[in-house]
């Protein structure tokens, strides 16, 4: 019972955190009226692109790293996923501000 809903709850929160996080209210909760204006959804759009660009660079190093034998790999980590998403959630916020600040004014 637990497991079945996880598997309904988990993507109906996936859902509202991508819809907020891209200015929209996402598959649940579409109105015609956004709350974000143009420039603001663009702006989450564009930080959202880098932030994937970036942990797909760093699982890239990863792997040649590990291809290569050099350095360390997340193996020995406890939970290498976590540092991923704080990977994947900080560098979002560092593009969030620096599109932020490009876009504004």
């Amino acid at each position: 019972m637990g497991i079945i809903l996880s598997y309904l709850i988990i993507p109906i929160i996936w859902m509202v955190i991508v819809g907020w996080f891209t200015g929209n209210k996402g598959l649940l909760f579409k109105s015609y009226q956004p709350d974000d204006d143009e420039r603001k959804q663009l702006i989450k759009q564009k930080a959202i692109v880098q932030s994937w660009s970036t942990l797909l660079l760093v699982l890239l190093l990863n792997t040649v790293l590990k291809l290569l034998n050099i350095g360390t790999t997340m193996e020995g980590q406890i939970y290498p996923e976590l540092f991923y998403v704080v990977i994947l959630l900080g560098s979002y916020v560092v593009f969030y501000l620096v599109n932020f600040r490009k876009m504004s004014g």
